[in-house]
C-alpha cells in the first residue's frame, strides 16, 4: 500500500520542542515526519478519550 504524503513547512516551534524532536530522531532512527505522526495520532486519540468530538475527514 502506498501511502500519500504532502510536504510541509513550519513556521515557529519553541526551541525546547526543536531540541526534543530531534533527539526523538537520533534516539528512535524515525524521520521527522513519523515522529510528528505519531504525535498527532496520540494527542488526536487523547482528545477523542477526553470526549472531544472530532470529525474525522482522513477517510475520503
Amino acid at each position: 500500500m502506498k501511502q500519500q504524503t504532502s510536504r510541509l513547512t513550519v513556521r515557529s516551534v519553541r526551541r525546547e520542542t526543536h531540541i526534543k524532536l530531534a533527539i526523538l530522531r537520533r534516539y528512535t532512527r524515525l524521520t521527522f515526519g513519523s515522529i510528528i505522526d505519531d504525535a498527532v495520532e496520540a494527542l488526536w486519540e487523547a482528545y477523542i478519550e477526553d470526549g472531544h468530538e472530532i470529525v474525522d475527514d482522513t477517510s475520503g
